[in-house]
């Protein structure tokens, strides 16, 4: 028998609600255990005659917030329903008030549903046997990668030994280890890999081979509302990462997914110019209320303003969430001091120009000839090294998307070096360092693991 937490609201006569109520009760499979008034007032008299005219408990916000999410949220964690079933209706709630009570009620775990609608919460796989972490965002190219491949390495300064499980929209058909702490970060070995059919330059190699760690490949297809991938292999990624001799494993999510795998903590990746409405409409709010950590990345001086909106936005579904601003910055993993050399990414033209190529030269002594932001772009990269790669003694590029098949090879084939970065975040406008807050994090992830572990003896 399924528990019901029913919404309902006062733009309905009473004796209608009641109906309505041991409509749901006639099912035989569900019972109705309770209700919440989530606002309306012209077909009651007060909400205390609600209570009185039904024959359940009656739940009356204490919030002005419409709706009152933090009122349902009580209602769920006190009665413990297996699902939400709203009765209420315009003008009370609208589709954005009812995605932002969709969010807050599968973030808690519990099916919510309508007359025409159902949103469910992701099935999580409790199958990890270590501490773990996912890392989620709010889109593609948010810099998802570059907070996991710096989280692998702060766990790696705090002693521990940390693998990382990608289910990438390019990853392999099998699940697979990459042992890369035993290989060399080469274009020689890397062109060795795709000339084996292999997308080498997808995001378990990058970590694996920039961290120095084992990394676990795994593939998705397809995305839900709520985050559930449609089709994945994720969760055989972390069984397979469960054979490795480590101490906590990092699951990271591609686009906007949420892996579908039990984790102790989650980090959650927002850029400082994110359209507002996928923070705090749709199932933005889930993510960030399911959330220990939110690194805001792209956070240049000249965002300030956006990313003031967009922590306000944050916050707003959060009071008291923990935010870190950061820049991406290219760290070369080689030495370029004195060379000519051509910078490939996937940042606009004017992030190159204004920060990414400044930022080489300055820091590390070379001289930026020319520059392409087209690695997601084949034929537009291939273009712009034609052009830039003759003027140059050396490549330095991010390691994604085009960079192994069509950049590495084509500054091979003009005898050029190569030289990859890590795109490392820089904390900005005084805010605590990321490496600080991810070190919590971990601490957190170990105590919460530990007390589940507890639980279940």
């Amino acid at each position: 028998m399924q528990k019901v937490l029913a919404l309902i609201d006062g733009e309905h006569y009473v004796p209608v609600t009641r109906g309505a109520l041991e409509y749901i009760n006639s099912s035989g499979d569900r019972k109705v255990i309770a209700a919440i008034l989530i606002g309306g007032t012209e077909k009651i008299g007060t909400p205390q005659d609600v209570q009185k005219g039904l024959p359940i408990p009656v739940v009356l916000p204490t919030s002005p917030a419409s709706p009152p999410i933090e009122d349902i949220v009580k209602a769920i964690r006190l009665h413990k329903p297996d699902v939400v079933v709203d009765l209420s209706d315009e003008p009370v709630v609208n589709y954005q008030k009812r995605l932002r009570i969709a969010s807050a009620v599968v973030a808690e775990g519990v099916k919510y549903e309508g007359a025409d609608f159902a949103f469910s919460p992701i099935p999580f796989s409790d199958v990890c046997t270590r501490p773990s972490i996912k890392i989620i965002g709010l889109g593609k190219r948010v810099g998802k990668t570059a907070i996991s491949t710096a989280t692998a390495i702060a766990v790696k300064s705090m002693g521990l030994r940390p693998c990382v499980v990608k289910a990438a929209r390019g990853g392999p058909e099998e699940v697979t280890i990459l042992e890369g702490d035993k290989l060399p970060l080469t274009p020689e070995f890397l062109l060795g890999e795709v000339d084996k059919g292999k997308h080498a330059a997808s995001d378990y190699y990058q970590e694996a081979l920039i961290a120095k760690i084992p990394t676990v490949g795994a593939r998705r297809c397809g995305g839900g509302m709520v985050g559930k991938p449609y089709y994945s292999t994720e969760v055989e990624g972390v069984k397979l990462a469960n054979s490795l001799q480590c101490d906590l494993v990092i699951v990271e999510g591609s686009g906007t997914t949420v892996p579908a795998v039990l984790n102790d903590c989650s980090e959650l990746v927002i850029r400082a110019d994110q359209p507002l409405s996928s923070i705090n409409e749709f199932f933005g709010p889930y993510r960030i209320q399911i959330s220990d950590l939110i690194i805001m990345t792209m956070c240049e001086e000249s965002v300030r303003d956006l990313a003031d909106k967009t922590e306000q936005a944050i916050r707003e579904v959060k009071e008291d969430a923990t935010v870190v601003r950061v820049v991406l910055r290219p760290q070369p993993l080689g030495n370029v001091k004195g060379r000519k050399i051509v910078f490939t990414s996937v940042a606009p033209a004017s992030a190159i120009e204004d920060a990414l190529a400044p930022y080489l030269e300055k820091n590390y002594g070379c001289r930026v000839v020319g520059f392409s932001p087209w690695l997601s772009n084949r034929p537009k990269l291939k273009e712009d090294l034609a052009k830039y790669l003759p003027q140059a003694d050396m490549l330095v590029t991010e390691f994604k998307a085009a960079s192994v098949d069509v950049a590495t090879r084509m500054a091979v084939q003009h005898g050029l070096d190569v030289v990859y970065v890590n795109n490392t975040a820089v904390t900005v406008d005084g805010y605590s360092k990321l490496e600080d807050a991810i070190r919590r994090v971990v601490e957190l992830a170990q105590k919460r693991f530990q007390e589940r572990k507890q639980s279940k003896q």
